[in-house]
């Protein structure tokens, strides 16, 4: 192995350009760091998004506030945890309801005595 020799000329010229080439190492070290920042904050909040729908869609599966669009059901998810509620604790409680049957299927019902045959009337209270 050859050992290359420099001249302290040259070795001046190189240390003159070290303190240049680091405040650019660091420029960008820095500008890096601020890009890195910023997209670990978008892929929470993309993730946050994608949970609080998990969460809307299984208030939808489970017929919960049938009233509201599903939209609506996720702005009212994103307002809960603006005021420091946790999706942990949301979700959970989604998951710990029971589903609402429709119950306006049960009321339409045949009415008793309405049946279509004596035994139907029978049991559904109409005694003939």
């Amino acid at each position: 192995m050859s050992q290359t020799k420099i001249s302290a000329a040259q070795a001046a010229q190189v240390y003159a350009e070290v303190p240049a080439v680091l405040r650019a190492l660091v420029t960008e070290r820095d500008d890096l760091r601020t890009k890195l920042a910023a997209a670990d904050a978008r892929i929470q909040e993309f993730e946050k998004s994608d949970r609080i729908e998990k969460i809307a869609r299984s208030m939808e599966e489970k017929g919960i506030d049938t009233g509201s669009t599903f939209e609506d059901k996720i702005e009212r998810i994103k307002e809960a945890t603006a005021r420091g509620r946790s999706l942990d604790v949301i979700a959970e409680a989604i998951e710990m309801t029971a589903p609402n049957g429709d119950l306006g299927k049960l009321a339409g019902a045949e009415a008793p005595g309405n049946g279509a045959d004596a035994l139907t009337s029978y049991l559904l209270g109409s005694v003939s």
